[in-house]
């Protein structure tokens, strides 16, 4: 697990000038708690001797080595936070990009409060790592390596019963610091499905409200939360007994250098300025003591934190943009042949041996049960998914030669539920059109229906949409990803189950936008409104992933098959 702690300072080094600044001022810092062991038995000397001028120009020096030590303290910690931050940050951004690569395989089998674990509550324990790190391990061990080099120099006995009880204090820091580690990572797991459970509530709000289930939510989230709770108070439990021991310690070993070095002095082998100074010496231990024991359980936190997030980091892309792709433009032709694909070997085959022909702007209508294939099928034009067999192309070329971007550039996809982003309409219909002027925003709106309720905002297009597009009907909605669409001006287009869930008046005004849309566009649409293909150059009915029939809706309707019955249903 360590080697993923060290592949985090990857991300440090862009930073090295900072840091190597940083540590500079942490051995400045080291140096100038050194000297206080020098000066505090220089002052007991003075005082002693009874030299009032001499006393007064040691504590000077005090004072300025004080105010040295508290300016190298400030820097170092501010130092440290903002390259800390800076690398946060670009953890945050680097497992951020690397979702945006994932194909749906991998959105089906993560849990989104995992991901959002790992993209922010990760990234800060890593974060919170290197403050720790380089604002109190580095110093603090210098600290802890020059300051009984110096303690030496006064009494060996001393040093060597420090130098002994300072291990056993280690020793048993580390023992409850070990096991603090284990329960971090499941202390972040559960984190991370409370996340996901309010998050999945949230959003599913409607309908936890509609099947009166909010007390079940309630409740959900309660026990997850015991179960937390339990963890947490463990954690907290050992945290708190480490802090009592640590703090046990320090009392058995400066009482017992208080013992010994009186004993010295008493005996004329020490003087008492250099005892004094000695339980400076000693007094200095006790912050890089604690430090570093604290900076090891930030470690070790930090280590579960750096492997989950390069689990994100390392997982393979299914979905690969080919080198040198193909740019040329786009005709719109689409070719199935003879094409296999499942989700995964275990579930078998989702689609079998499919094969369809869309010459540019034909209008292939899928039809057929719930789980018949028909959006798995549209769900490989635009290299959501590849196939297991068989071969995709567009304009006689294979898909994979595509540049995966432009490809999906000349794509246009209305789906039954657009869900629209917070912000204004007018930033929702440019959304993937960037340049797009205003007149052109406008025009696409009109042409998709929505500019007559659009220009009844008192914003117009810069009304905000709310999240989720919360604001708006859902006619309104799906006629505002209409106009993305048309803005877009794909070359193919797929419309997923478009007007089904609108009513009468919404579903007249979306088709006929749909109708303008579909204009010179190959186009595949998924509808359960067999009423709503009549239409289609070609109608494919799929039935447990497989073409059982297909042709015109005259044609269809003749052979009086599976297509005629579903029509005859619908009609009844």
């Amino acid at each position: 697990m360590k080697h993923f702690y060290i592949r985090i300072f990857s991300f440090i080094a862009p930073y090295w000038k900072s840091l190597a600044f940083t540590i500079c001022i942490s051995l400045l810092f080291a140096t100038t708690n050194v000297y206080f062991i020098p000066l505090v038995r220089d002052i007991g000397k003075e005082m002693s001797r009874k030299h009032e001028l001499y006393f007064s120009m040691q504590m000077v020096n005090a004072s300025i080595l004080w105010i040295l030590r508290v300016i190298t303290q400030y820097t170092q910690t501010y130092m440290t936070q903002k390259l800390s931050y800076r690398v946060m940050y670009d953890i945050q951004e680097t497992v951020y990009a690397k979702v945006h690569l994932f194909s749906q395989h991998f959105y089906g089998k993560w849990k989104l409060g995992e991901i959002y674990t790992r993209i922010l509550s990760d990234s800060s324990r890593v974060k919170d790592a290197i403050v720790q790190t380089f604002a109190q391990l580095v110093p603090q061990t210098l600290t802890l390596i020059a300051v009984p080099i110096y303690l030496f120099t006064i009494s060996p006995t001393l040093t060597l019963f420090t130098l002994i009880a300072v291990p056993i204090f280690v020793i048993t820091t580390t023992y409850f610091t070990e096991l603090l580690k284990r329960l971090a990572e499941q202390i972040q797991k559960k984190s991370a499905n409370i996340t996901h459970i309010i998050q999945e509530s949230i959003i599913n709000m409607k309908l936890v409200q509609a099947y009166v289930m909010e007390n079940t939510s309630i409740n959900r989230l309660k026990q997850n939360n015991l179960k937390n709770y339990k963890f947490q108070m463990k954690a907290t439990r050992l945290l708190e007994t480490k802090k009592a021991i640590e703090l046990l310690f320090q009392g058995v070993i400066l009482i017992s250098i208080l013992f010994i070095g009186g004993k010295a002095v008493t005996t004329d082998n020490l003087t008492g300025p250099e005892l004094l100074s000695f339980f400076t010496g000693c007094a200095l231990l006790i912050d890089p003591i604690i430090a570093i024991s604290a900076s090891y359980t930030k470690i070790q936190e930090a280590l579960v934190s750096a492997k989950r997030i390069y689990e994100i980091i390392d997982h393979p892309v299914l979905i690969t943009n080919p080198k040198n792709g193909i740019k040329t433009p786009i005709q719109g032709k689409v070719e199935l042949k003879n094409c296999f694909f499942s989700y995964t070997k275990k579930d078998g085959n989702v689609l079998k041996d499919i094969s369809i022909s869309a010459n540019p702007g034909e209008v292939i209508a899928l039809v057929g049960l719930s789980g018949a294939g028909k959006s798995t099928l549209t769900n490989l034009i635009p290299r959501f998914f590849d196939l297991n067999e068989g071969s995709l192309l567009i304009d006689n070329q294979p898909i994979k030669k595509f540049d995966l971007h432009f490809l999906r550039s000349n794509i246009g996809i209305v789906l039954q539920d657009d869900i629209l982003f917070s912000g204004s309409i007018l930033e929702n219909i440019k959304f993937g059109t960037k340049d797009a002027r205003e007149e052109d925003i406008i025009n696409a709106a009109k042409v998709a229906n929505a500019w007559s309720f659009i220009e009844k905002f008192p914003d117009k297009l810069f009304t905000n949409v709310g999240d989720q597009g919360k604001r708006l009907s859902g006619g309104q909605k799906q006629r505002i990803s209409i106009a993305r669409a048309i803005l877009k001006n794909p070359k193919i287009l797929i419309l997923d189950e478009a007007t089904s869930s609108l009513d009468s008046e919404s579903e007249h005004l979306v088709k006929n936008a749909l109708i303008k849309l579909m204009k010179g566009r190959t186009t595949f649409v998924v509808a359960h409104r067999l009423s709503t293909i009549k239409h289609a150059s070609k109608i494919i009915v799929l039935e447990n992933g497989e073409i059982i029939e297909q042709g015109s809706h005259e044609d269809l309707i003749k052979k009086d098959g599976k297509y005629n019955s579903l029509y005859q249903l619908q009609l009844r």
